[in-house]
């Protein structure tokens, strides 16, 4: 937890802070420095605060305890802090102390009320709530399938509906086709049913946001006569919960009082005394029951148009056809369906031997472009890592507003001149660098006397050209903004406490937009990876595949973030040997230069 990731989470954190304490405006008897300044108190809060859960989780709960009372020092009112203190001192046994800074932090901060124990309806008999298991899922590891239905999430959720919903039907089913669920539903003839699976739900601590529990629940009510909107999902999370098993109660139950406050539920239990016990369950109403309904047909309708993008009729056929098992009614199926139908009838019609593969038509010499399947599953593969890292580097910008401009007069007055300690580090050369000439350096320091930041000025000059941090408390600096004009330029990072950074940030004049994104991991002064962003959004990257200081592939993108083109030099020339075409992510065509630099297959 101490590794390069957390140093620049912690330095994002900080900065997200920030940001959110200086949108305040300036109200009535304020000025623009009271407003710095409480921002810059808020900040140093927030450090002292990520300081002690790093200590913590290091074992040292002294300093972790010092950090803490050193941040009560600055700002006694401080509940996040109390509360932390509290939960230190309880871990210390001393208790006594700990109930009294906990009882601190509540008159600060109150906490919510608990949930309420009244039914919702004197008698539920004619509700049926359906507790559908999660199911696995890669992309969330945390998912409670894995010990539902005995979990605490399981639990909590039997008993709170009794309570809430007294003599309704609570049953555990998850049914994958639609001539199931009617026949299952039509054996219990309730006249409104509730779905409730469990998407996601989590209970610890990070360094960056401290104790805290999280539930997701997937909502769906449908009934006989009902109009279905569709499923809704619901997110809790409870701050500083209770450690030990009952972690997850409270995120629990207060997720399943929002389920019951969405509209299309709360209307469905509303009416449904005045619904028929008999009669007709839409596809709809059974979709939003069953969520492994709609995810089959997704999942064979995929499947389907993976074998049409190969130009494998047969299989995609056969891909529609298990689609239509799951529901025989889904618009989208039929569609498909009949798309491929007629496409077999065409291709009986006109097929003829030629010089490609069996069943396909070209002329001769043309290049078969269309990629094998390992090729095509790798290639997919790749388009969904950079898809994702193209999504946390836009996230992680977003912190970086408090930073635009460099600090106002007042603040730049209360600035200490000190020695540059290092003229040939990062940070002075830089500067040496925009100045033109020799710089001078003064720095901002906390009541506390921690030191904030360093910037660096031409001599005699009035203006910062460079602001120098140490955003992980190491003694050494790791983070430097260029200023221009009055704004943001270019920030530097290192995350490898190797005095040298290996990201740079470019910024359009003004300090927004983002333009340019660089990796030099290697720190060669050569970066492998540079993401070039327009209005917003990943507009290419371009990449050293070979590590010899040479971008020789570019990946261009479309408006939706699907890679559209990729441009490579395979022979380090500086020409474009392969030209390579996707539609919605998926590998279309290629154009190669040069036969001879053309990839296998296989």
């Amino acid at each position: 937890m101490t590794g390069p990731g957390f140093r620049r989470g912690s330095a994002l954190a900080l900065a997200i802070f920030g940001v959110a304490s200086a949108r305040f405006a300036v109200g009535a008897g304020e000025t623009a420095e009271t407003v710095s300044h409480d921002a810059e108190t808020a900040r140093m809060l927030r450090r002292r605060l990520e300081d002690a859960r790093a200590f913590r989780a290091q074992g040292r709960g002294e300093a972790a305890e010092g950090a803490l009372r050193r941040g009560l020092a600055i700002d006694p009112d401080a509940a996040a802090l109390h509360r932390m203190l509290a939960r230190l001192l309880a871990e210390d046994g001393r208790l006594e102390e700990a109930a009294g800074h906990r009882a601190r932090a509540d008159a600060l901060a109150p906490p919510l009320p608990p949930p309420p124990d009244t039914p919702l309806r004197a008698d539920a008999s004619d509700v049926l709530v359906i507790l559908v298991s999660p199911g696995p899922s890669d992309e969330h590891p945390e998912r409670t399938a894995a010990n539902w239905p005995e979990g605490q999430v399981a639990r909590v959720l039997e008993d709170r509906l009794r309570v809430r919903l007294p003599g309704a039907s609570v049953v555990h089913a998850s049914l994958d086709r639609v001539a199931l669920a009617h026949r299952w539903l039509a054996a219990r003839k309730p006249r409104v049913a509730l779905s409730l699976r469990a998407e996601r739900s989590w209970c610890g601590e990070t360094l960056k946001d401290g104790a805290f529990a999280l539930v997701w629940l997937r909502a769906g009510a449908a009934g006989p006569g009902i109009p279905t909107a569709g499923p809704g999902i619901v997110r809790q999370v409870v701050e500083d919960p209770p450690a030990g098993p009952t972690c997850e109660r409270e995120a629990t139950a207060r997720a399943l009082e929002q389920v019951f406050a969405l509209p299309d539920v709360a209307s469905a239990l509303a009416s449904s005394a005045t619904l028929p016990s008999k009669g007709i369950w839409t596809s709809a109403g059974v979709h939003a029951l069953f969520p492994d309904i709609a995810r089959g047909v997704a999942a064979e309708i995929e499947s389907g148009r993976a074998r049409l993008a190969q130009g494998d009729l047969l299989g995609a056929d056969l891909a529609f056809r298990r689609a239509a098992h799951i529901d025989p009614h889904d618009p989208d199926v039929r569609a498909y369906l009949a798309e491929v139908d007629a496409s077999l009838d065409l291709l009986q019609a006109v097929t003829a031997p030629g010089p490609g593969p069996a069943g396909t038509l070209g002329p001769p010499g043309q290049l078969d472009a269309r990629p094998t399947p390992a090729q095509r599953r790798a290639a997919e593969a790749r388009l969904r890592e950079e898809r994702r890292l193209g999504d946390d580097l836009l996230a992680a910008l977003a912190v970086l507003d408090e930073d635009r401009r460099p600090p106002s007069g007042p603040i730049l007055d209360r600035l200490r001149p000190v020695d540059i300690q290092d003229p040939e580090a990062f940070g002075p050369t830089t500067a040496r660098s925009r100045a033109g000439g020799p710089v001078e350096a003064r720095a901002a320091y906390a009541p506390d006397g921690a030191a904030l930041a360093r910037y660096y000025f031409a001599a005699g000059g009035t203006a910062p050209l460079l602001r120098e941090e140490d955003t992980n408390g190491d003694g050494l600096p790791d983070r430097w903004i260029l200023y221009r004009g009055g704004s943001r330029r270019e920030v530097w990072e290192d995350s490898g406490g190797r005095g040298r950074p290996d990201l740079r940030l470019v910024f359009a004049p003004g300090g927004d937009p983002l333009v340019r994104i660089e990796f030099d991991s290697r720190g060669s002064g050569h970066p492998e990876r540079v993401f070039r962003y327009a209005d917003g959004s990943l507009a290419s990257e371009s990449r050293d595949t070979t590590n010899d200081g040479r971008l020789d592939r570019v990946d261009h993108f479309d408006g939706d973030g699907q890679l559209r083109e990729r441009e490579e030099d395979l022979d380090g020339d500086g020409q474009v040997d392969l030209r390579s075409f996707y539609r919605a992510g998926r590998l279309e065509r290629r154009e190669v230069a040069k036969p001879e630099q053309a990839p296998g297959e296989s």
